[in-house]
């Protein structure tokens, strides 16, 4: 019996056969510590929004990760990882605007702490963006792409 592919399905298997592999080389342990230290160091104790904002987090973190692994193939064919952060700074900004967005909602924020807030969610989308880069180029350069 054959089977059909059209190629959108195709395409949509091959980037989730990839995305699979490169979560395998992404330490949550990691993440939740980086996570730990970024927003929460102040804090003692656990609540329902530090919780939720925990988990929120790590899956910014991890949507970041694989936006940098899938612009890591502009930088295995020699662009720089500023140029191809440009090109998808959009998407970047629109995951910092979420974290940020969630984190005003549950803390209620004022205009000063919501602006403290988007620095430390722009360097933490930035450090994890970098770092799926980073394992991103590797795996190209492997071949285990």
């Amino acid at each position: 019996m054959n089977v059909i592919f059209t190629l959108g399905e195709r395409r949509k298997e091959k980037q989730w056969k990839y995305q699979r592999g490169m979560l395998r080389s992404l330490s949550i342990t990691d993440m939740k510590k980086d996570v730990q230290r970024r927003f929460f160091a102040h804090e003692v104790e656990e609540t329902v929004s530090r919780l939720y904002l925990s988990d929120l987090c790590l899956d910014m973190g991890i949507d970041a990760y694989l936006l940098g692994a899938e612009y890591a193939r502009f930088g295995h064919y020699g662009e720089s990882e500023f140029s191809a952060m440009q090109r998808c700074r959009e998407e970047i900004q629109a995951v910092i605007d979420q974290t940020v967005a969630q984190f005003t909602a549950w803390l209620k924020l004022d205009d000063a702490q919501e602006s403290l807030y988007k620095e430390v969610s722009t360097g933490y989308i930035h450090e994890w963006w970098r770092q799926g880069f980073t394992e991103g180029k590797k795996k190209y350069s492997m071949r285990l792409h």
